[in-house]
């Protein structure tokens, strides 16, 4: 959301094995400070926000085989919204932290995602509208209150201010709660795909 994405068309891919022997740290990844949760299965997790429009194209092209090849590889695939400063970040967070989850999840998720980028045109007029747009894709205002008070979803929300605090841009991927891929240096899903599998390894 800060920077440029670097991945979106792509460039023919170097062998695996040769992208395995050349990654490093500090420049293909980062090392997330030790107060990050580390998994304890393998899992990569996306971090995005509905106000980024990188984040929409991935959500919108690339994500599906993102989690298809996860899926693959018995990787659990994760997903976590920050705000940043947008006006109604936080509540959008919010949304998403309380259906996290559940079957309502991906229907929140679309809803925010195209109020924003296409219906609001980069935010939402009022909160009026903000939970009009939460009411047609079946939250309350009052099921989105008690979902609130949830310590669970309080807990979660907690963590996601941490990748906030933390990642200069959006969208991330970061590996095992741990390395967070650095976008810039990819320049194919090959080479995404390869660096994904060696942090797994570490």
């Amino acid at each position: 959301m800060k920077k440029p994405l670097a991945l979106i068309f792509l460039l023919l891919a170097l062998p695996m094995t040769v992208f395995a022997k050349a990654f490093v740290e500090g420049k293909d990844y980062t090392r997330l400070p030790a107060s990050f949760e580390k998994s304890s299965e393998p899992t990569l997790t996306e971090v995005f926000s509905v106000y980024c429009h990188s984040c929409y194209r991935w959500d919108q092209e690339m994500i599906d085989s993102v989690k298809s090849q996860m899926a693959g590889k018995d990787v659990e695939f994760k997903q976590k919204h920050i705000a940043y400063v947008a006006e109604f970040g936080d509540r959008a967070s919010e949304a998403l932290a309380i259906v996290q989850g559940t079957a309502q999840a991906e229907k929140i998720k679309d809803a925010l995602f195209e109020a924003v980028q296409k219906d609001s045109a980069g935010e939402w007029e009022n909160e009026k509208a903000f939970f009009a747009t939460l009411e047609k894709s079946g939250m309350s205002k009052e099921t989105f209150q008690k979902g609130l008070k949830d310590p669970a979803v309080q807990a979660r929300l907690k963590k996601w201010k941490m990748y906030e605090e933390a990642l200069p841009s959006v969208p991330s991927f970061v590996v095992n709660g741990q390395y967070l891929v650095n976008m810039n240096s990819i320049r194919s899903f090959d080479q995404f795909y390869a660096l994904i599998d060696y942090l797994l390894t570490l």
